[in-house]
């Protein structure tokens, strides 16, 4: 007697979907946010210290808020992010005789396009290695967290680039 309805396994679509999955899948790391009590200042670092830190300028102990995150969501925006600004930088077409009071403005956009890379630079710290961003059609409206877009130039900012979630009584603006 032979069973003819058994399945048929197609090893090829099966190891094709598990590398795929596995090519998409979240990869978890922590940001952690230290806030100097004295100099009132707020930064992140992606470097675990059990034993805590000082703040290098004033010597304190430092607060600290761990945020776990999903290193290929973070990258992903991060991209974006640095997309958005290269449009912005080429929409800044400024006339000549302007240029000197512009200068404050595109400084700005260069300084938060060196704000992603170093993002990015740290986010790759957390893995020890490249990042492998989440494909084009991934929306990250996906994600379950509060998401800032700064307004108006729709930089997108995830709650672990927010201090103040995590330090609401700090002024961080």
């Amino acid at each position: 007697m032979s069973n003819t309805s058994a399945k048929v396994i197609n090893l090829a679509d099966r190891r094709a979907k598990k590398e795929d999955e596995a090519r998409n899948a979240p990869v978890t790391g922590w940001i952690t946010w230290l806030y100097c009590p004295k100099c009132k200042s707020l930064e992140y670092s992606e470097l675990e210290m059990p034993n805590g830190r000082v703040h290098k300028k004033c010597g304190t102990l430092v607060e600290e808020e761990e945020v776990q995150i999903d290193v290929r969501a973070e990258y992903t925006i991060s991209l974006r992010n640095s997309k958005r600004l290269d449009e912005l930088f080429k929409e800044t077409k400024i006339p000549a005789f302007l240029k000197p009071l512009a200068k404050k403005g595109i400084g700005m956009l260069e300084n938060l396009h060196a704000a992603e890379v170093e993002y990015r630079k740290r986010l790759e710290n957390i893995v020890n290695g490249p990042v492998n961003p989440y494909p084009d059609e991934w929306d990250e409206k996906s994600l379950e967290m509060k998401l800032k877009t700064l307004d108006p130039l729709g930089l997108i900012l995830t709650e672990a680039r927010q201090p103040n979630l995590h330090f609401p009584e700090v002024d961080s603006s």
